[in-house]
């Protein structure tokens, strides 16, 4: 994995869970959720197409990802549409830090 890879999987990784956001709950810790759509037969999505989830919205509650896709889309937007708020929300997380990593 390159070296720019590994920084924006960090990045993302630092950012709070975005289905918490849209729900109003700030800070909730997230990991990393590779966007399933147009992938297959066991290949995942590029490093950035990621986005932060909790694990309750990763893997557990009954609205996740992993367990109704169809409801999660319903609910909180389709994954390509959160991978799109993601990149904005690290390119802005970047430039809270002095010197800002590059986009």
């Amino acid at each position: 994995m390159a070296r720019e890879e590994k920084q924006y999987l960090s990045d993302v990784a630092q950012l709070s869970c975005i289905v918490c956001r849209i729900s109003g709950l700030p800070d909730t810790p997230a990991e990393v959720h590779h966007q399933r759509k147009g992938t297959g037969a066991g290949r995942r999505a590029s490093h950035f197409d990621t986005m932060p989830l909790c694990p309750g919205h990763h893997r557990y509650l009954p609205d996740a990802i992993h367990v109704n896709a169809m409801l999660f889309v319903e609910l909180y937007g389709s994954e390509a549409e959160l991978v799109r708020r993601t990149r904005e929300d690290v390119r802005r997380y970047r430039h809270t830090f002095v010197g800002c990593i590059g986009d």
